[in-house]
């Protein structure tokens, strides 16, 4: 008897992305090792600061539009669930 409910499409998506880099990983070592390699002396060469200003700024752009998605995206399952609901 499995109780969980059914992953959610933004799991599959992560699931389905991490497969393919685990692919890529199993398929080019060197070429993955190298570019881990790379993001490591990029990050360790850029001044926290700098990272922390584009990670804020990133995250100040992309916030708010995201959020009113994934609230209309909610809104519009209760609105689905209720409909379903009524009809049984």
């Amino acid at each position: 008897m499995n109780d969980l409910p059914p992953p959610h499409a933004v799991e599959l998506t992560c699931h389905q992305a991490l497969m393919r880099v685990e692919d890529y990983v199993r398929r080019q070592p060197t070429k993955a090792a190298l570019a881990a390699l790379g993001a490591g002396l990029v990050f360790n060469l850029v001044p926290p600061r700098m990272i922390a200003r584009v990670a804020a700024t990133l995250a100040a752009r992309l916030l708010p539009p995201a959020l009113l998605g994934l609230g209309v995206l909610k809104a519009f399952e209760m609105c689905c669930d209720k409909d379903s609901a009524g009809t049984h």
